[in-house]
């Protein structure tokens, strides 16, 4: 994708809810919060570099779709478009691939006008916006994440019998039901690489019931949110810093909720602060004891290093002092909020 086609894509974003945002405004998604896709909707967000994860998930897109072909024998075509519900024009999704079903058709495309609509109704008995009732989507997760998917459907599928219940992250159903909903599958295929070594594959039936309740709070966070533009309640203190990133120097009397959350962090910080004494006292105390040896075992086992390590860190006093003028040149400003106890 070029720059031109990257912002073609975010600008087709911006003009509604896709797939990648619906966990996000449910408060679901490990990555992203409501406030995040409120600001990206209203094109306030940064246009940041795509990180490697990301990078990766985008590159392994086309391997993973492959492969979920080769060992199923389903045919798997990539559709690039963006298709908008006619209801809703708000309601927006891109998919991955679909799923050609040769009962339907040789070869999958968009339906653009009401009449190929109508006429697919007629062998479908559904008014879809697409020529097949099966999609696919392509994940990538680390190793760590593994524990979040369930066993393999892959015999399953490739009899054409499923009798186990999917398992996959909560923020990736959410995505595949939109998917269901706005294009009125029957149900979606998902491929997931783990770890680079462990592939995995799922059935996730449509859920019409998920789905209405997905919409509806979507709906409610288009119109309330984004098209008032009233961002939307902060979720962590990163939210916070975003919205308020300047303290206004006046002061809130603590009250109810507030008060008691102020007791509860105090009374944590004090905890902490204690722990970490002790913590030192016996970091000491086994350093002294250890001397210069660098590990330190229980029952024979391995459990405790003190290792040397050496760093490499840049002389900053150093260069200020040999090159003034360029360190004043190279200093970057910056600010924000810091909650402390007051003693």
């Amino acid at each position: 994708m070029n720059e031109q086609q990257r912002a073609e894509w975010l600008e087709g974003r911006r003009q509604g809810i896709g797939g990648s945002d619906v966990a996000a405004v449910l408060g679901l998604s490990p990555w992203k919060t409501p406030l995040d896709v409120w600001n990206d909707k209203l094109g306030l967000s940064e246009d940041h570099e795509q990180s490697e994860a990301a990078y990766w998930g985008t590159t392994l897109e086309d391997t993973v779709a492959k492969e979920f072909q080769k060992r199923t024998g389903y045919k798997v075509q990539r559709v690039d478009h963006q298709f908008i519900d006619s209801e809703n024009h708000w309601m927006i999704c891109n998919i991955d691939r679909a799923i050609v079903n040769p009962n339907i058709a040789a070869r999958v495309r968009p339906l653009k006008t009401e009449k190929e609509i109508q006429t697919y109704a007629k062998i479908s008995d559904v008014e879809r916006p697409i020529n097949t009732d099966i999609a696919f989507e392509a994940k990538t997760a680390s190793t760590y994440m593994s524990h979040l998917w369930g066993p393999s459907q892959e015999l399953e599928i490739q009899q054409h019998n499923i009798k186990t219940e999917h398992v996959i992250p909560l923020y990736y159903e959410t995505q595949v039901q939109w998917y269901c909903g706005i294009l009125k599958l029957r149900g979606m295929f998902l491929g997931v690489l783990i770890g680079g070594a462990d592939y995995r594959m799922y059935w996730i039936d449509a859920r019409p019931d998920v789905f209405d309740a997905i919409k509806e709070k979507c709906r409610k966070f288009w119109a309330e949110n984004v098209l008032k533009k009233v961002p939307p309640e902060p979720v962590n203190i990163d939210d916070v810093l975003r919205l308020y990133g300047k303290s206004n120097g006046k002061a809130v009397e603590a009250e109810g909720d507030l008060a008691v959350d102020f007791g509860e962090l105090a009374r944590v910080s004090g905890e902490i602060a204690e722990l970490k004494k002790q913590q030192e006292a016996i970091k000491t105390k086994i350093a002294i004891s250890m001397k210069d040896n660098e590990i330190l075992t229980l029952a024979g086992k391995k459990v405790l290093t003190f290792k040397t390590q050496t760093s490499r860190r840049f002389d900053t006093d150093r260069f200020k002092k040999e090159n003034l003028d360029e360190y004043f040149d190279y200093i970057k400003e910056s600010s924000t909020r810091v909650m402390r106890i007051c003693e």
